[in-house]
């Protein structure tokens, strides 16, 4: 076998003046030769490996005390969007990294990201987390502390107002109670109360736009009939509101009326009482400064007042009923403000001068002492622009009608996309005229982790040959090979015929098509069922290969290694100068721009423009030449300028 292959190669060093290149009538592969100084084999200490990927620590804690587990993700740019008066998260963007945490809120581990990401936003959209945060990579980590970012934020408060605050003359305000310049109260209790996780789940759901839809669309039967959202007390009890989040840009202020239990309030003969001056979640601005207030369990204790003693109480008599109030962005540094665009919005319909219904209440029947209060502060009615629950002290305290909060069940999976584009030469082991593009695939590889134990039990991969510069025959497989084959329960294969699993190989290992010009375009689907592995063994692209005019000639990228149907008689012929004996694969001397050069490249975008053809690769992308020069150091967005 090696015998006929050797002769196949000189007979192709003969002819190849009549033969077509890759891109020009020069880009021909012309190997054979013997071994020389040129190829001799290169040292570790003089390989580059061309990886536009970095390995980052993530350490992340939110400090939860309860079974509570949730999914973040890590992005690139700032994740959320002002839209209708509310921030929501920009769709239009991908993570560049998805992971659970366990029950305490934790997570450590080692991730693959772009080299060119110095800092990064930290986002979930989980009850009882700050989101997003933008954190800052630095020697290799992530790192963030819930509990240390609150306290280094509460730093930055400016002093309560002592008595010099305003607020609007139709609004109260409890006895003693002063807030500083965000709108942190003074009267908030001590420890955060933080609701059972189920009801975390529940509310984070339900309270929710998802794909354009709110609330009124998923539920229509709560806004119906005679349902509202007033608390109708039947014993005596003690009542506390607690903050959940808040999804609006507005600065809202929150407050509460009570009023006899069977008459209908007005506007006119209810005492509105404030009890968040600012319904806003704390968070840092761009510019490193403090914004808002309240945290997910912020809670403070409600007062009854009674009109006849004229005095606020401790507790609730029977035979009230509790509604809510919101002034619309009425929270202005310090000061409690009516807009123009603003004014109240009320919990009782008949209230409001359009008749809507401004607030969803909702009980949760398995404790029968939580009510989960949603409000509406302007005019995409999805119930979440502040988010709360009420604390009942009291069983069986509250009439029992009304809709319920529904159950919800906790993530059971996180899914993290990677997207790139291959590039590959196509006359390995000779040099020609690398303007890379002679076999260009994109991917896009879902990976789906089981969050209970963090493992990857699915992944689905989309390739598409992008663009074919060169003229030999080319076909594209790549090859899952950290996994031994028994740890693939089953791989399907969606698109153009021709593609095949080949079963005769250490690893698993799939091929997509033998002749790129035959399925430009056009998309394969690859699902990939697991038995359960780590990360780290199957992160995308894997070892993805072109091969040349046959099966047995196969380039892939730097340093990794090929399938058991190369034929590595290649190796170390015209210019390749790979160093089987120490991991060394697929790479060269150079003696123009840089000293070395690969046969191809992994590049982290789906939008890498089209190296123009027959020129190098460094004059279609300048920073390219300081980027191999410092091997990978500088200049790491390169391939996002072209010239």
């Amino acid at each position: 076998m090696k015998q006929r292959k050797m002769k196949q190669i000189v007979f192709l060093s003969l002819m190849s003046v009549l033969l077509l290149g890759s891109c020009t009538d020069r880009d021909v592969y012309q190997g054979g030769g013997e071994e020389t100084g040129k190829n001799t084999p290169l040292k570790p200490s003089e390989v580059f490996d061309f990886s536009m990927m970095q390995q980052v620590k993530v350490n992340v804690d939110y400090g939860f005390t309860s079974d509570y587990y949730i999914t973040f993700d890590l992005y690139s740019q700032a994740p959320m969007k002002e839209e209708n008066d509310s921030w929501v998260k920009d769709e239009s963007l991908s993570p560049v990294y998805s992971a659970p945490t366990d029950k305490k809120g934790r997570y450590s581990g080692t991730v693959e990201i772009p080299s060119d990401i110095t800092e990064v936003w930290l986002y979930t959209d989980y009850l009882g987390a700050i989101s997003p945060v933008k954190l800052t990579i630095s020697n290799g980590e992530i790192n963030y502390n819930q509990k240390a970012y609150i306290a280094a934020l509460q730093a930055k408060t400016r002093g309560t107002t002592a008595g010099g605050y305003k607020y609007l003359d139709d609004w109260s305000i409890l006895p003693g109670v002063d807030w500083d310049m965000y709108g942190m109260p003074n009267n908030v209790e001590a420890d955060l109360s933080i609701p059972p996780a189920a009801t975390l789940y529940s509310i984070k759901e339900i309270y929710a736009k998802k794909a354009g839809k709110t609330i009124k669309d998923f539920y229509p039967a709560w806004f119906e009939g005679n349902i509202t959202s007033e608390i109708k007390i039947i014993k005596e009890t003690e009542l506390s509101l607690v903050f959940i989040a808040s999804s609006a840009s507005w600065n809202n202020a929150v407050g509460y009326f009570s009023y006899p239990t069977g008459s209908i309030p007005t506007p006119d003969n209810v005492k509105k009482v404030i009890a968040f001056p600012n319904a806003s979640a704390i968070s840092k601005t761009s510019d490193g400064q403090r914004a808002g207030a309240l945290l997910c369990g912020h809670e403070v204790k409600l007062k009854y007042w009674n009109s006849e003693k004229q005095q606020f109480e401790d507790k609730f008599p029977a035979n009230v009923s509790i509604g809510w109030c919101l002034e619309g962005n009425g929270f202005n540094n310090g000061d409690i403000v009516r807009r123009s665009y603003g004014g109240t919005r009320y919990s009782y319909s008949s209230m409001n001068s359009d008749n809507s219904q401004r607030v969803v209440a909702l009980r949760d029947s398995e404790t029968d002492q939580l009510v989960a209060i949603g409000f509406e502060d302007n005019v995409d009615f999805d119930y979440c622009d502040a988010t709360f629950y009420l604390k009942i002290a009291e069983s069986s305290a509250i009439d029992p009608g009304g809709p319920e909060l529904p159950p919800v069940n906790p993530p059971s999976n996180v899914t993290t996309t990677y997207k790139g584009t291959l590039a590959y030469e196509d006359q390995w082991p000779a040099q020609r005229d690398y303007d890379m593009n002679d076999v260009m695939v994109t991917y896009q590889s879902t990976l789906y982790r089981n969050v209970l134990n963090s493992k990857i039990y699915k992944i689905v991969d989309e390739f598409t040959p992008l663009h074919s510069g060169g003229t030999h025959i080319c076909g594209f497989g790549y090859q899952l090979h950290n996994l031994a084959p028994d740890r693939v329960r089953s791989i399907e294969v969606s698109g153009p015929d021709g593609w095949k699993i080949e079963t005769d190989q250490s690893h698993p290992t799939v091929i997509l098509f033998d002749n790129m010009k035959s399925v430009l375009n056009q998309k394969f689907t690859v699902t990939t069922e697991l038995a359960d592995v780590d990360l780290s063994q199957v992160t995308p692209p894997y070892n993805p290969f072109i091969f040349v005019n046959g099966r047995s000639r196969e380039v892939h990228l730097v340093n990794y290694a090929p399938t058991d149907k190369a034929d590595e008689s290649f190796f170390n012929t015209s210019d390749d100068m790979s160093n089987i004996n120490e991991g060394i694969y697929y790479i060269t001397r150079y003696g123009e721009e840089v000293d070395i050069m690969p046969f191809a490249i992994n590049l982290p975008t789906l939008d890498f423009e089209v190296p123009t053809e027959s020129v190098k690769i460094y004059d279609t992308y300048s920073g390219f030449i300081d980027w191999v020069k410092s091997k990978g150091t500088t200049n790491k967005d390169w391939y996002k300028k072209k010239k």
